[in-house]
C-alpha cells in the first residue's frame, strides 16, 4: 500500500505550492518487491522455527480424529494440549470463481502481472478501502460496490464520511448496492448488482473483479465434526476468556476464533494461550484473560484511519460521556502541511475521566493512536495524556489538544 501512499501524497502536493506530477508506475516492479519481501519474512519464520530446540515442524495440513488426536503428513499425534491457529479465507460468494483469470482476492493479488485496466471491488471494510486507494493511485479505473449505506461501518460515521469522500476523488463508490452474481461475458466479467432501497439493477463491465467481503474460517479443513470443539454458526471457534475452547486443553487463537482479526491482535492471543497452556493446576489458577479494550485497529487506506477503543454510539449506552473532535489544522504542523479535513475524535467517561475510545481520519493516524492505547493499557486516564511533554511542532500535539477539551 505504502507506493499508493507516496503516488497520493505526489498529487496532492499542489497544495504546498510545488508543481509535481507521477509520470510512470511500475506495477510490476511494486508488486515484485512486495512479494520479494512476504517470501523473506515467510523464509525467515521458517528457519526460526526449524532452529527450535524441541519443535517438529509439519507442513501439512492437519485434520482432527478426535478431540486430542490430529491426522497430519501419515502420522497421528496425540496430545493433551492443542492450540489452533488455523486462519481465515476469503468470502467468495460463488467459489466456481476462484482461479478463474481476472477474479482476485488481497491472496492473490501478488500474482498481478500488470495493473488492471478496470477493477470492481465487491466490499466497503478495510480490506476493500485499501485496495481501492492502491490500485486507483497505480492507474485503475476503479468501481467500489458495498451493500451497506456507508464504508467502513465499524467505524464513526464521521471517519468513514472522509474516507468516502476523500476516496471518490479518483474512484467510483455506490454504496447500498448488493452483489447478485458476477459472469462472465466475452473477455470481461459482469457484476451484477441490485439496490438495497429500491430494487434497481445496475450491471458493470470489468476486466477484473476484487471480492472483500470478508473471511472465512479454515476450520472445515480441520475434520471438527471429528470432535467436541464447538463453533459458531460462521464456523469460528467459541473460546472464553482464556482463549481456551469449550473441551479442556484446547485453546483457539487468531481469526481462528474470530474476534479480532488483526495480526497484532493475534500475537498478542498467542502469548495469553501459551502462558494459560503453562499454568492451568487445580487449585492455582493463574492464567491470564485476555483483555481487547485498548486493542487498536487500522486501516491503510485514504486518508489513513486508526481506532482504539469504543465508538460513541457504543460507549453511550454503557457510560456518561464527553466527545471532543479536533482536527489538524488546528496544531502549527497541520496547519503547516494544509491537513484540513483530518481529526481526531475522543469519547471520555465524563465521571472518572477514563479513556473509552478514540477515532483518527489522517496522515500518520496508525502511529498517533499509539499514544492514547497506551495511555489505556495505563491507568487508563485522560489525563494520563499530559503526564508528557509533546513536541512542537509535531503532529502528535493533536493528542493532547483532543483530550485538553474533556
Amino acid at each position: 500500500i505504502y507506493p499508493a501512499d507516496v503516488i497520493y501524497e505526489i498529487e496532492r502536493s499542489k497544495r504546498l505550492g510545488i508543481s509535481a506530477s507521477v509520470n510512470m508506475v511500475d506495477f510490476k516492479g511494486i508488486i515484485d518487491r512486495a512479494a520479494f519481501t512476504v517470501k523473506g519474512y515467510r523464509n525467515k519464520l521458517h528457519r526460526q522455527l526449524h532452529r527450535l530446540s524441541g519443535v517438529d515442524l509439519y507442513e501439512d495440513t492437519a485434520k482432527f480424529s478426535d478431540d486430542y488426536t490430529i491426522r497430519v503428513a501419515g502420522e497421528e499425534i496425540t496430545a493433551p494440549t492443542i492450540i489452533i491457529a488455523c486462519g481465515t479465507r476469503p468470502v467468495v460468494p460463488d467459489e466456481t470463481l476462484v482461479g478463474q483469470e481476472g477474479i482476485l482476492t488481497n491472496e492473490n493479488l501478488l500474482d498481478l502481472q500488470g495493473a488492471p485496466k478496470q477493477l470492481v471491488i465487491i466490499g466497503g471494510g478495510y480490506i476493500a478501502c485499501e485496495y481501492a486507494h492502491f490500485f486507483s493511485s497505480v492507474g485503475s479505473r476503479v468501481i467500489l460496490i458495498e451493500m451497506e449505506e456507508r464504508l467502513l461501518t465499524s467505524e464513526e460515521p464521521e471517519v468513514s464520511d472522509l474516507v468516502e469522500k476523500t476516496l471518490k476523488q479518483s474512484l467510483e463508490i455506490h454504496t447500498g448496492r448488493k452483489l447478485e452474481n458476477v459472469i462472465r461475458s466475452g473477455s470481461e466479467w459482469e457484476v451484477n448488482t441490485v439496490s438495497m432501497t429500491n430494487g434497481n439493477m445496475q450491471k458493470y463491465e470489468t476486466s477484473h473483479v476484487l471480492f472483500a467481503m470478508g473471511r472465512k474460517p479454515n476450520t472445515d479443513w480441520l475434520d471438527m465434526r471429528n470432535t467436541s470443539i464447538q463453533l459458531d454458526k460462521k464456523g469460528f471457534i467459541r473460546v472464553n476468556q482464556f482463549l481456551s475452547t469449550n473441551v479442556k486443553g484446547i485453546y483457539a487463537i487468531g481469526d481462528a476464533n474470530g474476534i479480532q482479526m488483526f495480526r497484532h491482535a493475534a500475537n498478542y492471543e498467542a502469548e495469553i494461550a501459551w502462558h494459560n497452556c503453562a499454568h492451568t493446576k487445580k487449585g492455582n489458577d493463574l492464567r491470564i484473560p485476555v483483555d481487547y479494550h485498548a486493542m487498536p485497529r487500522a486501516v491503510f487506506t485514504r486518508p489513513m484511519v486508526a481506532a482504539v477503543g469504543m465508538t460513541q454510539a457504543e460507549a453511550e449506552k454503557i457510560h456518561p460521556i464527553t466527545v471532543r473532535t479536533a482536527f489538524y489544522n488546528e496544531i502549527a504542523k497541520g496547519a503547516a502541511m494544509q491537513e484540513n479535513y483530518g481529526f481526531i475524535k475522543t469519547v471520555v467517561n465524563r465521571d472518572s475521566g477514563e479513556i473509552l475510545g478514540c477515532h483518527i481520519a489522517g496522515p500518520q493516524a496508525p502511529v498517533l493512536i499509539q499514544e492514547v492505547v497506551n495511555a489505556m493499557a495505563g491507568d487508563g486516564t485522560a489525563s494520563s495524556i499530559f503526564r508528557g511533554i509533546h513536541i512542537h511542532p509535531a503532529l502528535s500535539e493533536l493528542i493532547p489538544l483532543a483530550f485538553s477539551r474533556q
